[in-house]
């Protein structure tokens, strides 16, 4: 079997050479011809099947980056059996991280890494003196990268200071080409005055989404998406947008509306650090006046008298119950709100004026219920399932025996074929006659037909033993089903593990699990009915 080398290559954001309009950008194209020269002056090499990898965008201190996690998992399940990059900071510079893979994961998966510039090679260094220069090397690209993040930090701040605003305009205001000062979005300002103006009349928040939603009016969200904004949504787009009251209250406490801007919001907590905290007055940037304003300074400041800012008062998000998180409102798509007495979920949408959201309460308990109900069959078949898997496994001849058969099988067709023509030439030859010819040409087409089938069958058999699932998630399937299999009811754990969120409607609901290419394969293999689809839509009454 040819051994199979990685070639990894890496661009980030920093490293400023995206965004050319090219597919790839020159670092990438350099980085390439290097490790390929390199392998070209190895004959070791020679015969390698090789592969890349390459993560265009992402950032070295950490390892959520998609081909590096799959290069890696190839690399677990004993597919490459070494790894090349240009030098140590583009596989990492988070120097924890890469003193892990080079010390302890990829010795102990029997894989070589080699860095090409830092003259390292797994297998060639022996010396500590290699071992504790490559150590200091991931500790100075880690450095360098939190350097570089400074930096880039800096220069926000002094693009700040000059008022040059960076990221997204405020709703009711478009962006204008030297990004220096919002222009008016001659209709959305006018939702915008309008809000103000209701406000100012004595109107709730409420009561001014209610009266925007009766009017048709498109909230900020559908409103940039319809007008060519990109719109991030990763639970799709609502099945009917609507206003709802936080959105308002972020519009009336918004000081852009009233000529200023607010830059610098959030700050690092440490310098160098990727996680934000929201600032403090005092590291804010405010320009004042430095737009056309929609409502007057007065108007603003009457605003916030009629509605003051009080402090979050709500329970910690740290608290954990068996469906946080999963609950969500299938008119919508949105979270729905769990009561204080934790029995029932309602959307908290539904009491908006006109809103098409169920208008009622959802025990916690019928919900618990029917997914604990559902996804019992599906534990029972993946553990099933894995019970078969092992029972081959343990026969040690089993595969041999079944690739036999397949040998075998496959000789009988063709001597069966050439039992067809010998017949046919006895037939044209004048040694038999016509009667006796179509007497043997059915016989050896019904034992074709009965080979045919077994050969399928064996073929069937070896594919679902040799290949079939990724070895990783159908472990991960398998391992926790047969964890929770005799479970009594349902569990957190059991939630997070196997569930990617359930929808309410009015009348049923709807269950999206996780892992679904894995419970697709298993119910194609088991020849099961698909009663516990990926999407499963089931009424209430159906668990009682």
């Amino acid at each position: 079997m040819n051994n199979n080398l990685a070639c990894y290559i890496r661009l980030s954001l920093a490293d400023g050479d995206l965004g050319a309009g090219k597919d790839e950008s020159n670092s990438i194209k350099n980085q390439r011809e290097l490790l390929l020269n390199y392998i070209r002056s190895h004959p070791e090499f020679q015969g390698w099947n090789i592969h890349e990898f390459v993560d265009d965008g992402y950032t070295g201190t950490n390892d959520d980056r998609p081909n590096f996690q799959r290069m890696i998992e190839l690399a677990k399940d004993g597919q490459l059996q070494c790894i090349i990059v240009k030098d140590l900071s583009r596989f990492a510079r988070n120097y924890v991280l890469c003193g892990d893979y080079l010390e302890q994961i990829f010795p102990f998966l029997g894989v070589r890494f080699i860095a090409v510039n830092d003259r390292y090679d797994s297998a060639k260094t022996t010396s500590v003196d290699d071992n504790m220069s490559m150590v200091l090397k991931s500790v100075l690209n880690a450095y360098y990268s939190k350097d570089i993040s400074r930096k880039i930090f800096s220069s926000f701040t002094q693009r700040m200071k000059k008022g040059i605003y960076l990221g997204n305009t405020p709703y009711g205001y478009l962006p204008d080409h030297e990004h220096l000062r919002y222009a008016i979005d001659p209709e959305a300002s006018q939702v915008v005055r309008k809000i103000f103006n209701l406000a100012l009349s004595g109107k709730s928040k409420l009561q001014i989404a209610a009266a925007l939603n009766s009017e048709g009016i498109l909230p900020p969200g559908e409103y940039n998406r319809l007008n060519g904004k990109i719109h991030k949504n990763t639970r799709g787009i609502a099945a009917s947008p609507i206003w709802e009251p936080n959105k308002i209250i972020s519009i009336l406490r918004n000081q852009a509306y009233m000529g200023d801007r607010i830059m610098r919001k959030q700050v690092p907590v440490i310098p160098g650090s990727k996680i934000r905290r929201k600032a403090n007055a005092s590291e804010q940037i405010i320009h004042r006046d430095a737009h056309e304003a929609i409502v007057t300074r007065k108007e603003f400041e009457r605003v916030q008298e009629l509605f003051p800012y009080r402090p979050n008062t709500k329970r910690s998000s740290t608290l954990e119950y068996t469906l946080k998180g999963v609950v969500r409102c299938g008119t919508c798509r949105r979270a729905m709100a769990r009561s204080q007495s934790n029995k029932h979920y309602s959307c908290p949408h539904a009491r908006m004026i006109d809103s098409p959201c169920p208008k009622k309460n959802y025990e916690v308990s019928e919900i618990e219920a029917i997914i604990f109900e559902s996804l019992k069959p599906m534990l029972t078949m993946a553990v099933a399932a894995d019970n078969r898997r092992n029972k081959r496994k343990q026969s040690a001849d089993w595969l041999t025996q079944c690739q036999k058969e397949i040998g075998t099988a496959e000789f009988t067709e063709k001597r069966i074929q050439q039992k067809k023509l010998d017949a046919y030439e006895d037939y044209s030859n004048q040694r038999i006659s016509l009667k006796e010819y179509q007497k043997r040409k059915d016989s050896l087409n019904q034992q074709a037909s009965e080979n045919q089938k077994k050969l399928e069958t064996l073929k069937e058999q070896e594919l679902a033993f040799t290949s079939g699932l990724i070895p990783h998630e159908i472990q991960a399937v398998t391992d926790s089903s047969r964890k929770y299999l005799h479970s009594s009811s349902l569990t957190r754990d059991m939630v997070t593990t196997f569930v990617d969120s359930i929808y309410v409607y009015e009348d049923h609901y709807e269950i999206v699990w996780k892992f679904r290419d894995v419970w697709k394969q298993l119910e194609e293999r088991e020849n099961t009915p698909s009663t516990h689809s990926l999407q499963e839509r089931m009424n209430p009454n159906d668990t009682q």
